[in-house]
This record gives structure tokens, sequence and C-alpha cells, in this order.
């Protein structure tokens, strides 16, 4: 299970007599560490004592840069690609953003990297507006001009903040603070509290080299600013549409957690996988490795194949003349490189307080002109409609691999195809429009274009990206979690959490709903606040709940105890129905994305595939090709 983030149990937030007021800076006297301390940290040569001072207050990664005083935390944001003529992927993204902040498109313009017509009419709107020849096309000219406007836009209003402010600008500040590697993370709840006071201090010493006063003004937020892109609502579009803009974290690894231990080959041979291209995979690699003589890449395991896998086993492993997990080791050390091979990735997620595990089987192959992953599923039940076949590549076929080194361009397409065996899937087809998961698809579906592709994706080992813990969130998707609301309901925090508590201790669903929802909870800062007032509460134990016959049937629940972790707590004393589900959602993070919950989030900055959910596949073609590789639109 993941720990819930935010405020340490038992911690409340109170401003000392000798803070300051929000508006007026000054330094801050600090019970832990001291003046003199932080004076002490201030010298260029800081003693580990002096460091050891703030360790606690201010975290070891913040305070670990500060032997290297001479770079913002961070970084400094990456200067965008130029837009050549006919260019798409990351660069069309860029225009399509700019675009969109300038007002020249009707509505927010979706930044999938496609030059579709709404993007063309964004850009004959602008050329219009500002004396250009009217081409709809993105020419140098009206490059220039794009470019020469944003710069001119201006930068967000900051409201500088202290110990004691809440809103939605400290939890820009929370953003950027965690961006720039505030230890412990900070909860995205627009509390400025003790904890970030600390993270606060020590972004100050190392970043912006002052004598600390706790606060983060105009030039605090400069570097912040400088360091990580962000962190802000600006109006996209003619519409002035608000939109909260995404703040980088990290890099995003979109694939599911996988199990300790587990190998991503087949076991390949006597015993497992004797044809396709996990035997593809063996015999590239024992052909690299040396075999005598060279063996017929032909993905049919037989006596030549058994003998060359045999003798490299020899001296190294058990000789088994089955490519088990120690075997493929010891290729992968050999011989990393081919241009076709078979995974088999086990691995779990924690999605709405549960953990799911899922074992994913698919394949890869390097063509001359193209990169082909293939999802192979043995239906069984009732049988899947043609369509489906359909949905995956209209949703998935949007990408390419660039070496940006080279320029090399390799299409990635993706295919699901029927077929048993033990490299593959398996799903039942049901009737009914129930919510499809990894293993059972429905006839009635009436979203299937976004539902099987959102499980092709399980199928080629991507995590769920809805109903997330903020760290999980950060990780799938590269990006802080957003502030969202950070005014709420008028209903304090407190009283919503005591509110789900009951509802648990009446197993009723509609009852949580009610206590969160209905109270007018939305996503975001002000969520997470109630999320660690939770925390606070004390443990309750719950009856079981013995099923009724029906019909209907009415699920029985067992016996719990409350933890305080209140997503694992609304999945473990409630029944799975929607009220549950509507729950676990306000309380947690999801994206907008086709692994994510694209019904419920809206965000025109991140929808449908992206570009991490093939990372896994840029590292397949740097091992096979060289270089290094980005998905990018095509």
């Amino acid at each position: 299970m993941t720990a819930p983030e935010g405020p340490i149990p038992g911690q409340r937030i109170v401003k000392p007599a000798d803070a300051p007021d929000t508006n007026v800076p000054g330094p801050l006297r600090l019970p832990a560490a001291g003046n003199a301390a932080i004076a002490r940290l201030l010298q260029s040569a800081p003693s580990p004592a002096a460091l050891g001072d703030l360790m606690q207050l201010a975290g070891n990664s913040l305070l670990a840069r500060i032997a290297l005083p001479s770079a913002p935390a961070g970084g400094a944001p990456p200067a965008p690609a130029g837009l050549a003529g006919g260019a798409t992927g990351s660069e069309i993204a860029d225009l399509q953003m700019k675009l969109s902040r300038l007002q020249a498109s009707a509505a927010p313009l979706t930044e999938d990297g496609k030059f579709g017509p709404l993007t063309e009419a964004a850009v004959r709107t602008f050329q219009g507006s500002n004396g250009l020849e009217v081409t709809g096309q993105p020419d140098a000219a009206t490059r220039t001009a794009v470019d020469t406007a944003f710069a001119a836009l201006s930068p967000p209003v900051r409201v500088q903040v202290a110990l004691g402010s809440t809103g939605l600008d400290v939890g820009f500040a929370q953003q950027k603070l965690n961006a720039a590697g505030a230890t412990p993370r900070l909860a995205i709840n627009g509390v400025f509290d003790n904890t970030m006071l600390g993270a606060v201090i020590a972004y100050e010493i190392v970043a912006v080299h002052r004598f600390p006063q706790g606060i983060v003004d105009a030039t605090v937020w400069a570097a912040l600013d400088a360091g990580t892109q962000g962190g802000f609502v600006a109006d996209e579009g003619a519409s002035n549409t608000p939109i909260e803009q995404l703040t980088p974290s990290g890099t995003a690894n979109a694939l599911g957690v996988q199990v300790a231990g587990t190998s991503l080959h087949p076991v390949t041979g006597v015993g497992g996988l004797t044809s396709g291209p996990a035997v593809h995979e063996l015999q590239q690699k024992l052909n690299t490795a040396g075999a005598t003589p060279p063996l017929k890449d032909d993905g049919s395991f037989g006596p030549k194949t058994r003998a060359a896998l045999q003798a490299f086993q020899n001296g190294k492993v058990p000789v088994t003349g089955t490519a088990d997990a120690a075997t493929w080791a010891a290729l992968d050390a050999a011989a990393p490189a081919t241009t076709t091979g078979s995974i088999s990735r086990t691995w779990d997620e924690v999605v709405g307080g549960a953990t799911y595990g899922l074992t994913s089987n698919y394949s890869w192959e390097i063509q001359k002109t193209r990169m082909v992953v293939t999802a192979k599923v043995n239906f069984v039940g009732l049988a899947p409609p043609a369509a489906w076949f359909g949905h995956v590549p209209a949703k998935w076929n949007q990408f390419q691999g660039v070496d940006p080194a080279t320029g090399r361009t390799m299409p990635i397409d993706f295919q699901m195809t029927r077929g048993g065996g033990g490299d593959s899937n398996t799903v039942e087809v049901k009737r009914g429009n129930d919510r499809a998961n990894a293993g059972e698809w429905y006839l009635g579906d009436t979203d299937a274009a976004n539902t099987i592709p959102h499980e092709y994706g399980h199928l080629i080992g991507l995590q769920d990206e809805y109903q997330l813990h903020p760290a999980d969130y950060v990780r799938v998707t590269g990006h802080e979690p957003p502030v969202g609301d950070a005014g709420g309901p008028a209903t304090p925090p407190a009283t919503i959490a005591t509110g789900i508590q009951a509802a648990m201790v009446a197993r009723s669903g509609v009852a949580a709903k009610a206590a969160t929802v209905g109270a007018g909870l939305k996503p975001g800062a002000y969520a997470q606040r109630v999320v660690a007032e939770y925390a606070l509460l004390a443990p309750v134990n719950l009856a079981a709940v013995a099923e009724v016959p029906g019909p209907p049937k009415i699920t029985g629940l067992p016996a719990f105890t409350t933890t305080g972790e209140v997503l694992s707590d609304l999945d473990n004393a409630l029944r799975d129905d929607l009220p549950r589900y509507d729950t676990i959602q306000v309380l947690s993070y999801s994206s907008g994305s086709i692994m994510g919950d694209q019904s419920r989030v809206k965000d025109p900055h991140d929808h449908g595939a992206q570009p991490r959910h093939l990372a896994q596949f840029m590292t397949i073609l740097g091992q096979a090709l060289g270089g290094t590789w980005e998905a990018r639109r095509r």
C-alpha cells in the first residue's frame, strides 16, 4: 500500500507568535536551528555540523545541493525546439500551446502535436490579426511572430505567501518546491505549514543565496519560475478558459511496477515457448553471443537451437536446454540488442487504494521501415466485435521514434491479434455494459473506442492513471499533481473527514459520496486537506455484513478496521459501486490520458496516448539501433 502524503499525523498548523505577517517580509527565528546556524550555512564551505542543524527542518535533498550554488534548483527549463516547415510532434504541440495562450484559437487547443483543422484555423486567425499573409501554414515569419507575441505575454501575477497562508498560490509554490527537490515532498494542499517553511528556507539558501526570511516573495518566485515551468492558471482560447499549466517534475514512468525477482522474458525452450517472437529473440542473442554454427533465425526451437543454448549455459548457469530467468539474464548481458522480442511483464499497481496484479504478454519487431508492437489475445466466452481490433491502431498509432542526433525516425505501430498459447493474454467477452477490466470486456460498452485502447494499454504493461496517490501520480505522469480546487466548500475538512468515516461505519457508498461530492468537494488542494484530516481520526472497527441472496444479490463485506489511509479504507469498507468510485475519485488524482479517465478529467494538455507511454520501446530502439530515441507525434 502507498502511504498518504500530507501533514504528519497529529500536526496542527499553528502560526507562531514571532512569525511574520503574510505581506511583511522579515527573517524568522527558527527554534530548531536558530539564526546562527543559518548564518553558518551561508558561508562558502558549510561544515557538516552546520548542515546537520537544518537537516530535519529542510530535508537532505535540497541541502545537499548547497555545494553547487551557481545553478537554480531544478535547472533552467529546456528551450522549445525550432519548428521546421512540415514538422510535427512536440514542435507542433509547442505551437499549439502558444497559439492557445495567445487566444488565436476559438477554444483551448489540445496539445497533441497534430496539425489538424483547429490548429490551422488558429494559425489563420493569428496571421490575420498580425498583418501576416493568411495561409494557415506556420512559415518562418509566422513562427517568429508567434514567438515574439508569446514572449511579450505578461508573466503570471505572483502573491507573496508565508507561514499561515493558504490558497492557490501556496499550492503552486508547493509544486515548484517539490520539482526542485523538496525533502520530504510537500503535500499539494494549499497550506503554508511548518513542513513547507523548512523547504522554503532551504530553497532560499540554496537557490536564492540570501539570509532566509521564510517567505515566497518576488525574488523566490523568480527563482522558482526560472527553474520549473508551469504552476499558474492562464486563460486559453478566445473563450478565455482558465487552465492550470502543468508543472514538470521528474521523469514519467507509465509502466506498472514490475514484481521484484521476475523476468521480462517468458520461459523459452523445453517446457516453455517453442515458437514465435521469444524464440526469434533467443536465436538472435545466441548468435550474437557466438553460437557455432550460427543459428537460422526462424523462430522455431529445434535441436540446433537447444544445443546452442546448452553450449551458452555451460559454465554460466545450469545446463537445462531451457531459457529461464537466469539464462535470459546472462543472455541480456552478453547480447542486449535484438530486432525481435517477447515480453512477459508481471507487475502491480495501486489504484483507488487497492493493489492489483497483472501479467502482460506482448511482443515487438523492428522491421525495415517501422516497429510493430503486438498483443495477442485469447478471447473466451463470446466473440469479440471486429471493430475492437480497429480501435487499437486508431488510438495508438500516432507516434514515431526519433533519434535527434541523427534525424532517424521509426513509426511505431500497435496491433491486437487473436491467438492462444503461453504468450497470449486471456480476455473473457461478456454481454452487458459493465465496467471493463484487463480480463473482462463487454459487448454493450458504449465507449468501446476508448475502453478497448485503454485495456490494450494494460496488455502492453501500462498502469492505470486514475485514482492515484500523489507520489504515484508524479511517477507515472512526470508532473506534479494539479492544485485544482484550493478554496473548497464551506464545510471544514475535518467535518468532511468525519462524514466519510461515518459513511464507512454505515457501509454506504451513497453516504460517502454525499459527504464529499455532495458537499461540493472537488479534486485538488482542499480535498488533500480532507485526506490529512481523515488520517488523524481514531481507527474504527467495522463489523462484517452478511450477503443478501436477493434477487438482486447484495454482496457481503468482511470485518474491517480503518487504517487512516482514506483511499484504501474506502476500498475495503464499501461495496464496489459508482458512489464509492466517485468518492475515491475526488480524493485522489487522475490524468486525462487514454490510461487515465478522460470522461472525468478534462485536460487539454494531457489526453489520449502520450509519449511517456512509449518509453520502453524507445529504450529497445536505442539498444537495437544505437542512439537515444524519443517518442514524438507523427
